[in-house]
C-alpha cells in the first residue's frame, strides 16, 4: 500500500508481462521520448541542463517555501484569527482546518512528484553525458583488414619455435 508509484508500475508491467519482456514496453514511451531528445543535444547543452536540473534538485521549491510561510503569517495575525476562529461555530473551525490540511497535503504531493521528474530528467542527462564520453573516449574501430596471404607461401615460424628444447632430465629436481 505504500510502497509507492514505482512499485505500483512494476506490479502493473508484472499484469500485463507475467515473463519478462524482452522488447519495447508501451508504458516507458514516455521515458525514451525524453533520453531521445536528450540523446539529440550536443555535450555542452547536455552539462548545461544537468547542472540546472541538478540547482532545481537542491532548491527549496516555491510550494515549501508558501507552506512554511503559511504559520509564519498565522503568527504575525494571530490575534485577529484568535477572535474570528471563535465567532465561528465549531464545525466551521473544523471546516477551515480541514481546508487548510488538504492544501497543504495537496501541495506536499505536487511538490515530492517534481522532485521525482527532476530526478528521471537528472538520471537521463547523466547517461546520456555518460554514453557520449564513453564514445569519445572509446570511438568504434574500423574492423582490421588482414593482408592476403599467398596460397604457397607460409609465413616463417617465430623465433622461439625454432628453437630445440629438451626435456628435464630424470632426477634433478
Amino acid at each position: 500500500m505504500l510502497r509507492g508509484d514505482v512499485d505500483r508500475f512494476y506490479r502493473a508491467l508484472r499484469r500485463e508481462h507475467p515473463t519478462p519482456a524482452s522488447g519495447h514496453i508501451p508504458r516507458l514511451d514516455h521515458v525514451r521520448e525524453i533520453a531521445a531528445f536528450y540523446s539529440r543535444l550536443g555535450q555542452e547543452e547536455r552539462l548545461h541542463l544537468l547542472a540546472w536540473a541538478k540547482k532545481e534538485e537542491s532548491g527549496i521549491g516555491i510550494i515549501p517555501l508558501a507552506l512554511s510561510a503559511i504559520p509564519f503569517f498565522g503568527l504575525i495575525i494571530s490575534a485577529r484569527l484568535q477572535e474570528s476562529l471563535s465567532r465561528l461555530p465549531i464545525w466551521q473551525v473544523f471546516l477551515v482546518w480541514l481546508i487548510f490540511g488538504s492544501l497543504v497535503l495537496f501541495g506536499f504531493y505536487i511538490h515530492q512528484r517534481q522532485k521525482a521528474y527532476t530526478m528521471l530528467h537528472i538520471v537521463l542527462l547523466e547517461q546520456a553525458i555518460k554514453q557520449e564520453e564513453q564514445r569519445i573516449r572509446h570511438p568504434p574501430q574500423p574492423p582490421p583488414c588482414e593482408p592476403e596471404a599467398e596460397p604457397d607461401r607460409h609465413p616463417p615460424p617465430p623465433e622461439e619455435d625454432r628453437r630445440l628444447t629438451l626435456p628435464p632430465e630424470p632426477g634433478t629436481h
